[in-house]
């Protein structure tokens, strides 16, 4: 009789069996990883009860105080972000990369504050764009007109996609220092782009893609196999628009005739002292020279550590006085494409977009919305779902002000439309009144592959949208119907918001995308600035003097770095249940892993990294050099 054993007995296993069964390969890799997820649930509990108790004790801790004389030191080695970017497991610590509103009020509050003496920044590599570049040369030119002085240093001033990006920047400081054997690239401004046509042709694939109109290149790349005429004379003209502004700023703070300058930029490439002898630079020395001399400057002792360096990240944490209650104004973002739901990190959910706007504009105390635009645009009816929420929010008495970023073009552009004032940079990009549809078509590939696309249909249309089968006559002229149904609705949007004349609209519009200095030529926006003077006008608007009288009030509230954390490890939680719902379907054992928190512990290091120092030490002052 076979023996089942009981709870004090464990029968004796068959060694027959176990010899049979010791070579095989599911059972071993089974048993590797039951034991595998025994050391990562390990982890995963230790990590967690780390975090948790790191969180709780942070928490409760504020902002270290700050010394008595100081220097404000920012290291620009990473991008700069229009709004605060959700944590994700590709990017689980944004909150690292400081913010242009950030950056800018920090400046700002420094200017009146007697303790900081000035500024000195290193760029290391960071690509900006010239939109934000121009808000924040602004911003360090308003702090040096506050009596204080600001230096910039780097090892070389080249922006990693060419141009004169870095050094457009470095121009509004005070000093430029730059590491003796570094370059200063000065090649101008370049647009490019490939146009895959031939490739896609090789692979069997076709873009099936319509436009209104001429200027909308949207998915030229894909439809054509080199550039369009029309393409091409819109992109020269936004590049010499972008290129004169950038040559008269720095002729202008370098004290330097265009001409000369032009010459230089003609060059592409300087060396330190071609930069020095032409006054591009000031000085050719290294940073811990450049910190010697500030001591000098500051207390006549260039050993002098009484005066410190203390990041502007650990300045922000110290807030400026609050503003009278009864002045709020939201601030909303629009950052990324325009979708109905944001799904993905990089796009603009219409539904929490216009949710939002509606909780603004029902809430008392608010009595003005800015909306900051930064999108190349996307989805027709997304677009349409925010601009309704503007509309509602006019009709309930609030101001609708548009503070536009470095794009806000074809969808970008439909949702502004009908503000009381848009303000965009000169370099924003907008525009872009027109529409692309349509779709890539591979029936010549699966041909390739050998794979035949069969099915009933019901509907003559039905498979209008089929990667397998071309637009034919009937789903062609369908889909000139629509593309036309949506642009003339761009139009008339136009037409009725910017107050112009349906002549005015259309040449202005044809797909055509201009830069924010000939938009407002041509009565696209109403004000050159960036989102302080976007700010001010909000606040004359409303009876008041400028900005400072305003209570901003960002919506939705940002997360502080806790409940960001936790959204982070929420996420890790569900991708570890997804796998290990996957994992246990093959194995056929329930393996409960939660992968996500093996990382949980890199939290705590650069949580203490960020978040608890005030002074910048040796290690961060040896950066410098």
């Amino acid at each position: 009789m076979k023996n089942f054993g009981s709870l004090f007995y464990k029968p004796k296993k068959n060694e027959k069996a176990i010899k049979a069964k010791r070579w095989n390969i599911w059972a071993i890799l089974g048993k590797a990883i039951r034991k595998t997820c025994t050391v990562i649930g390990a982890a995963v509990l230790i990590s967690t009860l780390i975090s948790v108790f790191l969180i709780s004790t942070m928490a409760g801790k504020s902002a270290p105080s700050l010394p008595d004389d100081m220097v404000l030191y920012f290291n620009i080695e990473e991008g700069i972000s229009e709004s605060q970017v959700k944590p994700t497991l590709l990017d689980p610590f944004p909150f690292m990369q400081p913010t242009l509103r950030n950056i800018i009020d920090t400046l700002e509050k420094a200017e009146t504050d007697k303790r900081v003496r000035g500024l000195v920044v290193k760029l290391n590599g960071a690509s900006i764009g010239i939109a934000h570049t121009q808000e924040l040369r602004i911003a360090i030119k308003s702090f040096r007109a506050s009596g204080k002085f600001a230096k910039v240093y780097a090892t070389s001033y080249s922006d990693p996609m060419g141009g004169l990006s870095q050094y457009y920047l470095a121009s509004a400081f005070d000093e430029i220092w730059m590491q003796p054997v570094g370059m200063v690239s000065t090649s101008g401004a370049s647009m490019e782009m490939p146009f895959a046509k031939e490739a896609l042709d090789n692979l069997g694939v076709s873009a099936n893609f319509f436009q209104r109109e001429e200027f909308k290149s949207a998915m030229e790349n894909f439809t054509n196999s080199k550039i369009s005429p029309s393409n091409k004379q819109a992109m020269q003209s936004l590049l010499n628009s972008l290129s004169s502004k950038m040559v008269v700023d720095i002729a202008a703070e370098r004290n330097i005739k265009g001409a000369v300058l032009k010459a230089q930029i003609d060059k592409g490439i300087l060396t330190g002292q071609e930069a020095l002898d032409t006054k591009l630079l000031d000085r050719l020395d290294y940073g811990d020279v450049m910190l010697s001399e500030i001591r000098q400057a500051v207390t006549g002792n260039p050993n002098d550590d009484s005066v410190e360096l203390v990041t502007l990240a650990s300045y922000s944490q110290h807030k400026a006085k609050s503003v009278k209650k009864g002045n709020n104004v939201a601030l909303i973002y629009v950052t990324g494409t325009i979708v109905d739901s944001a799904g993905a990190t990089g796009n603009a959910g219409a539904d929490d977009i216009a949710g939002t706007i509606t909780q603004a504009y029902k809430d008392d105390s608010i009595k003005a919305i800015v909306l900051r635009v930064d999108s190349p645009g996307g989805s027709p009816t997304a677009s349409e779902t925010i601009r309704r929420s503007l509309v509602k929010a006019k009709e309930k008495g609030k101001k609708v002000i548009v503070s536009m970023g470095p794009v806000a073009a074809s969808g970008g552009y439909w949702i502004s439309t009908d503000a009381d004032m848009i303000v965009a940079n000169a370099g924003t990009i907008t525009g872009s009144i027109g529409v692309v549809m349509g779709k890539f078509e591979a029936s010549e590939l699966f041909s390739k592959l050998g794979i035949n696309w069969q099915g009933p249909n019901f509907g003559e249309n039905a498979d209008i949208w089929s990667l397998h089968k071309k637009f034919d006559a009937q789903a062609t002229q369908r889909m000139n119907v629509l593309i036309d149904d949506t642009y003339n609705s761009f139009i008339t949007r136009v037409v009725s918001g910017r107050k112009l004349t349906p002549e005015q609209a259309k040449s202005v519009a044809k797909g055509r995308a201009w830069t924010g200095e000939q938009a407002l030529e041509r009565g696209l926006v109403d004000e050159l600035g960036g989102l302080n003077d976007a700010l001010d006008k909000t606040a004359m608007m409303l009876g008041k003097n400028n900005r400072h009288d305003l209570s901003v009030v960002k919506m939705p509230k940002e997360l502080n770095n806790v409940e960001r954390i936790l959204e982070l490890l929420g996420q890790q939680v569900s991708l570890g249940n997804f796998f290990g719902k996957v994992l246990s379907n093959f194995f056929g054992n329930v393996l409960g892993l939660d992968l996500g928190f093996i990382d949980a512990h890199m939290t705590q290091k650069k949580l203490l990294e960020t978040g608890n120092h005030t002074t910048v030490y040796n290690p961060d002052l040896e950066r410098l050099r």
